[in-house]
């Protein structure tokens, strides 16, 4: 350990270099006495920026993991390479202001008591986070927390002790638990403790490594004095499954380890009572999204069809007396009810993708469909086209109808309106506006309105311009060009802007532009949107692949014939030969290999029948070419272009 530098460093970096830009270029831009070292430890990111970092930011420290080792295992990695007085642990997705550095070091050297120094932390959005101070997790503390007490009394001492909510975010307190974004720790005192108990994989460790800092002897502290910005929060998906299970896995973990006889029993049971309770309300949520729009849209469209066939009989079929056959009122009529859901489900209008334009193309397309297989009918089976017409008219409109309803009535939009075009500011310099245009045109993007201001910081109204600016044109983009601006200034815009439009960073060298609107949400970056990652895409993709694949080899004879005569006979062996993989998912018919998905950092597919790029001419570097075919089809896929690309390749089979 070296006296003369003061801080080490350790972020742990999993996928996300643009946020670890940021976070670097926030470090480097510190004003502050001290020396410090930066340890980057990579758990096998598919795209590190490795290269690219360390040309930019020069002396880091870089360690590559050949696997993800966890967040604590990794962590671990740095602190064994630390030299520092202190050691800043720090999340990728963070940016600190120009004095955190200094004012943290400086509180540590004059209170030696305190073990650990966390600080105040604000979102995306520009809100305070109150994970940046916490109480330890008693069984009563968690009891409070589970039942949802601590949210209802968001500001009392007993029943918010979990997040503090007692305390003022705006003065330094004496916590138990500090965040795992930044805890700034004596090296000796982290080192003494074992750093992260390596038994947490992630969530969790924090709160443990806090209360063994305690158990020393030695304080925690809240300080407020400076503050960061962490844009991902606590977490990413605290409504999943998956996040549910961890963290309460790590809980119980924490109650083991740290409670013994009654406490660790009454604790363990809360903990597994809040899994199943939250787990249970995860449950029921998704399949409340999932399956009540869709119910409620066959009951819709079965009571409009027996609306129609009654109407139907009484005025025009059986004037005279009679009525249509069961036949009709039950197997028909219900397998009209589940083409036209498939046919929804199928575009997307039950996950997001619900706007009206969209419904009435999936009706007319499926009614269509459900029209022509009614022509191929026996004539006893054909009742009338006019009910399936009226039935598909009538239905369409009553789901428009009840969704419209239900959106004024609850005050809450049920369809999902057209892409929303960004009404941009831009608050920069005149020479990075066009790195900005080029980042928006690569990235398919067209703003409504686009406004540039340059910054004028002599004027101390300058944030009140950018404010009235804001709500004068509606702007619900706000990207400042950080090579201008303090990290300082951008979290005041964050604080006083963030809950009216979406504020994001240019940085302009690296032509990232980063953000994100609340911690409930990931951070996300402006970049070429990859088709090949789209939920409705991959949806239809899937559908026409085991449609296809049920036809070639059910109709065999016939298939074999055609393929003979058009010249595809060794692409059809292929697909009879590999059928079964394709019915499974393990391949698929048209796409690029996995180690190119790798290499090219494009979502992965299936490995493909038919590989696109097997269409390079031997005299062409393959490699070049390959990047350029699978970044293009990667961004461009579609499902016509998919049954283009199908007729190509299986001719050169």
């Amino acid at each position: 350990m070296s006296i003369d530098l003061k801080l080490s460093i350790v972020i742990v970096n999993y996928n996300v270099k643009e946020f670890l830009t940021q976070c670097l270029d926030s470090i480097f831009k510190s004003q502050t006495q001290y020396d410090y070292e930066v340890i980057i430890v990579d758990n096998s990111s598919k795209d590190s920026g490795r290269d690219e970092l360390c040309a930019t930011f020069e002396h880091i420290i870089w360690v590559d993991n050949i696997e993800n080792v966890g967040f604590g295992r990794a962590n671990n990695q740095g602190f064994s390479l630390a030299k520092g007085v202190y050691t800043l642990i720090l999340n990728p997705d963070t940016v600190l202001q120009e004095d955190t550095i200094e004012k943290c070091v400086s509180y540590l050297i004059a209170h030696p008591k305190v073990g650990g120094l966390g600080i105040k932390g604000i979102d995306g959005s520009g809100q305070f986070l109150p994970e940046s101070k916490r109480a330890l997790p008693t069984p009563l503390v968690a009891l409070w927390k589970i039942t949802g007490l601590s949210s209802i009394f968001p500001k009392s001492a007993v029943f918010a002790r979990y997040h503090l909510g007692h305390l003022s975010p705006e003065e330094n307190h004496e916590v138990d638990i500090l965040v795992g974004c930044f805890m700034m720790i004596p090296t000796e005192l982290l080192l003494s403790v074992g750093g992260f108990d390596p038994q947490y994989f992630m969530y969790g460790e924090d709160i443990d490594l806090s209360y063994e800092l305690q158990k020393t002897g030695h304080k925690n502290i809240y300080f407020s004095e400076s503050q960061i910005i962490h844009y991902k929060g606590e977490s990413t998906k605290r409504g999943s499954l998956n996040y549910v299970r961890m963290f309460y896995k790590a809980m119980v973990l924490f109650a083991k380890k740290q409670f013994t006889g009654s406490s660790a029993a009454a604790y363990s049971l809360l903990i597994y009572l809040g899994i199943y309770l939250r787990a249970a309300l995860a449950i029921a949520a998704r399949l409340g999204k999932s399956t009540l729009t869709p119910l409620l849209d066959a009951v819709v469209l079965y009571a409009i069809l027996n609306t129609i066939k009654s109407y139907w009989e009484q005025n025009h079929r059986f004037i005279n007396g009679g009525s249509y056959p069961d036949l009709y009122t039950y197997p028909v009529q219900g397998s009209y009810v589940l083409a036209w859901l498939f046919g929804l489900w199928l575009s997307g209008v039950y996950f997001k993708n619900n706007r009206p334009i969209v419904m009435v193309r999936s009706m007319i397309a499926t009614t269509l469909i459900l029209g022509f297989f009614y022509g191929l009918l026996p004539e006893e089976l054909r009742f009338s086209r006019a009910l399936l017409i009226l039935g598909a008219l009538g239905g369409l409109s009553a789901m428009l109808g009840w969704r419209t309803i239900l959106s004024v009535l609850s005050g809450k939009p049920m369809f999902e309106g057209a892409t929303k075009q960004p009404r941009i500011l831009f608050f920069g310099s005149k020479s990075n506006k066009s790195i900005l245009d080029g980042i928006l045109h690569s990235s398919g993007i067209t703003p409504s309105f686009y406004w540039e201001e340059v910054p004028n910081f002599d004027n101390e109204d300058w944030l009140f311009k950018l404010q009235a600016l804001v709500h004068l044109h509606r702007v619900n983009e706000l990207i400042i060009d950080v090579s201008g601006v303090s990290n300082k200034r951008l979290i005041s815009i964050l604080t006083s802007l963030g809950e009216q439009t979406s504020v994001k960073s240019l940085m302009p060298k690296n032509k990232y532009i980063i953000g994100s609107d609340s911690s409930l949400t990931q951070g996300e970056t402006y970049r070429k949107s990859h088709q090949t990652a789209d939920s409705q895409y991959l949806r239809q993709r899937r559908v026409f692949e085991i449609i296809a694949t049920f036809l070639v080899v059910a109709l065999a004879p016939v298939t074999i014939v055609l393929a003979t005569v058009s010249g595809r006979f060794n692409a059809w062996k292929l697909w009879i030969r590999y059928s079964g993989h394709i019915f499974t998912g393990k391949r698929s018919l048209i796409g690029y290999s996995r180690s190119l998905s790798e290499k090219f950092n494009v979502p992965p597919l299936p490995h493909p029948i038919f590989d696109i790029c097997s269409v390079i001419p031997v005299e062409l570097d393959y490699m070049q070419n390959a990047r350029a075919i699978v970044e293009h089809y990667a961004i461009e896929a579609r499902l016509r272009h998919d049954v283009l690309h199908l007729m190509q390749l299986s001719k050169k089979s």
